[in-house]
């Protein structure tokens, strides 16, 4: 350990910072998204709970296979840039994140004479441009993510530069979700739909700079374009067995199935809470117009503080511990015991107070999470003689849509359960039309609170039981590594 820490990085501050704007750029979109597209369709639109839960079916079905698809077809597609310029990712970076952008704008686009609430027969049409949406979307963002992520092993090798890499990124990650609730909130009145249209324009704005930002931090420099030609000069470098084959290898991976399913009940945990936040000041809360606005930035604001606070304890701790799978079980733990008193508590201070310890926790899952794939993919890696990782990152997004997914069909099923009433977007209205009012409102302490953890708690045993990567396993892969010249 003394010698790896004596290393030089590879690469400079700035880079590793420009690298790290990739949370910044991801979280500002994909919470943004989480925190009002839900209620959008639901309590604004008025979409009913059973198209809602319908539709996240069938997306779910298509995450199934478009995300290990995507991420088999990006190592198996050697492209014309590829064998000219040796930039393998970049391009397809851009590709994926610049559409990707307009296709967030694009789903709050519901034509506005399109109203469930006055006239039915408008449920089939919002659906279709729900559901349209929604894969749309999730199809660019797969194509970008798998390539933006498969860069951080390659370009990143050394274990400490890692997670100097994600210390800039889980910091700003944190200001990418402080300005997803604070910028977007700025736009939206609540209960008038086309302000959540002029807010996403926005968003996509300033996600244009944000990629911009990106983009030192992600190019592929010459070492890496030499090893992207040897793809192509070397073709068993690059050798592939048929899709259904590659997703046999990969689910036999314990420690990389570990590792997914944290992430998933870490992802589920904290947008859980992000989708439920305008349920629950609207419905446990009782506050609407500019308080709701407020209380909207208060609560999520004590998560992101509470994160924003832990990074650099997280980063102290790990660097001393050495241990990434100790600190990942420690952040979950975390999580699990912030989740209890969320089930009983009443006032919005007290809601504070258990988020920003709940971000504690998730900042810890924030800063272990990409350092720990990393040491799975070195892992992959050692034992075929060949790097792959767009396979098991195209794995690792499906698990991030099944996670939303999940998120939505058990709001969906809970509302359905409950007598939630859509297009009701404040308390008076809820307890007017809902027939068990009550119930409803305990239902949003149940998909905000009761589930996720849950969720947590058992992921956490699953990642203690089956992740075996000692530290010693991966100081020894990274030597091998070294030999093998990958």
């Amino acid at each position: 350990m003394t010698q790896e820490k004596k290393e030089k990085y590879e690469n400079s501050m700035p880079i590793m910072a420009s690298y790290g704007t990739r949370e910044l750029f991801g979280q500002f979109i994909t919470a943004a998204f989480g925190f009002n597209v839900l209620f959008y369709y639901e309590s604004v639109i008025g979409l009913s709970s059973l198209y809602i839960l319908i539709g996240f079916t069938v997306y779910s079905v298509w995450n199934a296979v478009n995300d290990p698809l995507i991420g088999y077809l990006m190592e198996k597609i050697k492209m014309p840039w590829e064998k000219k310029t040796g930039y393998r990712r970049v391009p397809w970076l851009v590709i994926g994140a610049i559409p990707w952008l307009f296709s967030y704008l694009f789903i709050y686009m519901v034509p506005s004479q399109w109203d469930p609430t006055v006239n039915a027969t408008y449920h089939l049409p919002v659906f279709f441009w729900y559901m349209t949406s929604m894969v749309i979307y999730d199809t660019l963002l797969t194509i970008y993510d798998v390539n933006v992520i498969s860069i951080y092993p390659v370009k990143f090798r050394d274990l400490n530069e890692r997670r100097t890499v994600q210390g800039f990124g889980s910091m700003l990650g944190i200001i990418g979700l402080v300005l997803a609730v604070f910028l977007p909130s700025l736009f939206i009145d609540q209960e008038v739909a086309s302000t959540y249209v002029t807010s996403a324009l926005v968003s996509v704005l300033f996600g244009l700079v944000f990629f911009i930002l990106l983009l030192p931090g992600v190019w592929e420099n010459k070492k890496m374009r030499e090893e992207n030609r040897l793809r192509i000069i070397e073709p068993e470098r690059a050798e592939l067995d048929s899709f259904f084959k590659e997703v046999f290898k990969a689910v036999k991976e314990k420690p990389f199935l570990a590792k997914i399913v944290l992430f998933y009940g870490y992802q589920v945990a904290a947008v859980m809470i992000q989708q439920s936040a305008r349920y629950l000041i609207a419905f446990v809360l009782g506050e609407s117009g500019d308080t709701a606005d407020f209380y909207f930035i208060l609560l999520l604001g004590g998560m992101l503080l509470g994160a924003l606070i832990s990074v650099p304890l997280w980063t102290l701790i790990s660097n001393k511990v050495q241990n990434n799978r100790i600190m990942s079980i420690a952040a979950g733990i975390i999580m699990f015991i912030t989740f209890l008193p969320m089930i009983f508590v009443q006032g919005v201070w007290s809601w504070v107070i258990c988020l920003i310890f709940f971000g504690i926790g998730l900042g810890g899952q924030w800063f272990m999470d990409p350092p720990t794939m990393g040491d799975v993919l070195d892992d992959i890696a050692v034992r075929k003689g060949k790097r792959q990782q767009s396979i098991y990152y195209g794995f690792q997004a499906m698990f991030i849509r099944l996670g939303y997914a999940t998120i939505v069909i058990t709001i969906a099923l809970v509302h359905l359960l409950t007598g939630f009433v859509e297009g009701a977007p404040t308390y008076a209205e809820l307890v007017s039309l809902s027939p068990t009012p009550q119930l409803a409102i305990f239902g949003i302490r149940i998909h905000s609170a009761i589930i996720p953890a849950i969720i947590v708690f058992i992921t956490v045993i699953i990642f203690w039981k089956y992740y075996k990567l000692t530290p010693e396993r991966v100081e020894e892969n990274k030597k091998k590594l070294k030999e093998m010249k990958l």
